[in-house]
């Protein structure tokens, strides 16, 4: 019994840890403006995505520079061979898409 109970505390905790990296985006999300995203494909035409980084700034240009290098650097970090990092896009924010909203609200 007693183990059962161990096993039940230890998956409760693994399980949690694995949805702390998504409430961090969720919260990124309110204080940028953009976010980049950059995939980690192999190099052989996979369209199997191997990592997705992501990237948040309140400029532009800076998220999509610092999306593009920190791709890289894991690629150097981790000598990976056969793989190559693709750039998909900045997109705004829900901060910016909310603020947008509020202020077309009444107005048509």
């Amino acid at each position: 019994m007693i183990k059962k109970v161990f096993y039940l505390i230890i998956f409760l905790a693994l399980a949690g840890c694995g949805y702390l990296k998504e409430s961090q985006v969720i919260d990124n999300e309110q204080k940028f403006y953009f976010k980049g995203q950059s995939n980690l494909y192999q190099s052989n035409k996979s369209k199997k995505i191997i990592k997705k980084f992501y990237e948040f700034s309140n400029n532009e240009n800076l998220a999509r520079l610092n999306v593009k290098k920190k791709c890289l650097e894991y690629l150097n970090v981790n000598k990976l061979k056969e793989t190559s990092c693709r750039y998909m896009g900045v997109k705004p924010t829900e901060k910016i898409l909310t603020s947008i909203d509020q202020a077309f609200d009444g107005r048509f």
